[in-house]
């Protein structure tokens, strides 16, 4: 069974990697998830079933497309072999305008230390100014 220093490594790996955009660009940083995912992973994003990788790069290229000057800080962790949960906020510009994104993520680990399975929840409206 994979061991939590190989998870921590893992997430944080994934953190580094995603907070790279600025600096790398869009299909840098999926490349780099793309390391740390099980090549067979599958997700959950507000309940709705992510099938494989490649779907979820799709979604990437919207989400670091649209926020250059994306930023993920993460709050908590909590890690139980093979499991982990994180909370975060992932800041950022879109459209002129700040985004501040609360959320959390949970995750289950290969023996290989990869991200076998993944549930994402996020409000997606905080995503988008709205005037008013």
């Amino acid at each position: 069974m994979v061991d939590r220093d190989t998870i921590m490594k893992a997430l944080t790996a994934l953190n580094e990697t995603e907070n790279a955009r600025h600096r790398t660009g869009v299909e840098a940083v999926s490349a780099g998830i793309d390391k740390i995912m099980a090549p067979d992973v599958e997700g959950w994003r507000n309940g709705v079933h992510v099938p494989d990788r490649a779907s979820e790069r799709e979604v990437e290229k919207k989400a670091f497309g649209a926020l250059v000057d994306y930023n993920r800080e993460v709050e908590r962790t909590i890690i139980e072999p093979p499991f982990a949960a994180t909370g975060w906020t992932i800041r950022g510009t879109f459209d002129g305008q700040a985004v501040s994104a609360p959320g959390s993520s949970q995750f289950e680990f290969n023996d290989e230390g990869r991200v076998q399975r993944y549930w994402m929840n996020f409000n997606p409206e905080d995503f988008f100014y709205r005037k008013g």
